[in-house]
């Protein structure tokens, strides 16, 4: 039962959206930041942490610059994938309620949704983890 009418159902299941992606996002960029690390620990902690060397957003680095861009970019994308279902919430109040409650009602977003904001993640994450795991195995031999 949802008593607050559509507009605060657009606000819940876009914030709801949004804040689970970028979660979910963060824990991406942090698997691959620790395959990364692992992999070329020299180049993660861009030669010294003081900025020398080439260290680059996808080759780690850990400058505080370097943090706040991907924390942005993150932050971006989980909006860019948050975006649709406020905007299909405005169109046609239908996609997210249905009669009382507050849910998401449209096919469409649900699987782009659920690709961008989980599989594609989530196999993101599966393979660096297995990869970090295969370098550690072969570090330890």
């Amino acid at each position: 039962y949802w008593p607050l009418g559509v507009t605060w159902c657009n606000v819940y299941v876009t914030c709801d959206v949004l804040a689970c992606s970028a979660s979910i996002l963060h824990m991406c960029c942090i698997s691959l930041g620790r395959y990364l690390g692992i992999r070329s620990p020299l180049k993660a902690r861009g030669y010294g942490g003081r900025g020398g060397g080439s260290s680059s957003f996808l080759t780690g680095g850990s400058s505080k610059r370097l943090v706040v861009v991907r924390v942005v970019l993150v932050w971006l994308l989980a909006l860019l994938i948050s975006s649709p279902i406020s905007a299909l919430g405005l169109i046609d109040p239908s996609n997210i309620m249905i009669g009382n409650q507050c849910v998401i009602n449209n096919r469409g977003f649900a699987f782009f949704g659920s690709l961008a904001a989980f599989y594609i993640p989530m196999i993101i994450m599966v393979v660096s983890y297995a990869l970090t795991v295969h370098l550690l195995r072969n570090k330890a031999r």
